[in-house]
């Protein structure tokens, strides 16, 4: 397939966790029409660290600060992006059956990222030469997939390594007093 041909989704992405499969579901779209994906522990590991590092690499403001701002400055752009969005789980019962005839979840091996001024371009591949489903983010998007990606791995208790130290750091808890 051409790869000038694929069409961006457009709408709603949700996550949810297959315990029968151990992978991650990742519906893009909703309704009958949702592409629903398996990702896989390791596909996930790389995935959360590949975007985190997008995110930290492509940030202008972080850019232009001193290296060792540099984490908190893409920190706190995270928790805006947390804080202005409107993220819950995702219930069971708004998202497609997996066994769904319409929705067979297609086994992702490969993430392509394009990355453009204003958006991110992931595209989704059972293999290197099938081109899969297509999804266009914002930057504000992309934080939003990388901390549900984050949530549902650890939710599956996949306990996985993650390397940018401004993302583990979004989840320690610190007491004032």
């Amino acid at each position: 397939m051409d790869e000038t041909r694929a069409e961006p989704l457009i709408g709603q992405v949700s996550l949810g966790y297959s315990a029968k499969e151990d992978r991650l579901v990742l519906w893009l779209g909703s309704g009958e029409a949702a592409s629903a994906l398996f990702l896989t522990r390791r596909l996930c590991a790389l995935l959360i660290n590949g975007l985190a590092g997008i995110l930290a690499r492509s940030s202008s403001v972080a850019a232009q600060a001193p290296a060792e701002m540099r984490n908190d400055i893409v920190l706190m752009e995270h928790q805006g992006a947390m804080a202005a969005a409107s993220m819950r789980p995702a219930s069971p019962d708004n998202l497609p059956p997996v066994s769904a005839a319409s929705s067979v979840p297609m086994l992702v091996e490969t993430v392509n990222i394009t990355t453009s001024t204003s958006s991110f371009r992931l595209t989704f591949r059972p293999s290197p030469e099938e081109l899969g489903p297509v999804v266009d983010l914002s930057r504000s998007d992309l934080h939003l997939v990388l901390e549900m990606l984050k949530r549902q791995s650890d939710l599956a208790e996949w306990n996985l390594p993650l390397d940018p130290g401004w993302l583990t750091t979004a989840s320690v808890q610190v007491t004032v007093n």
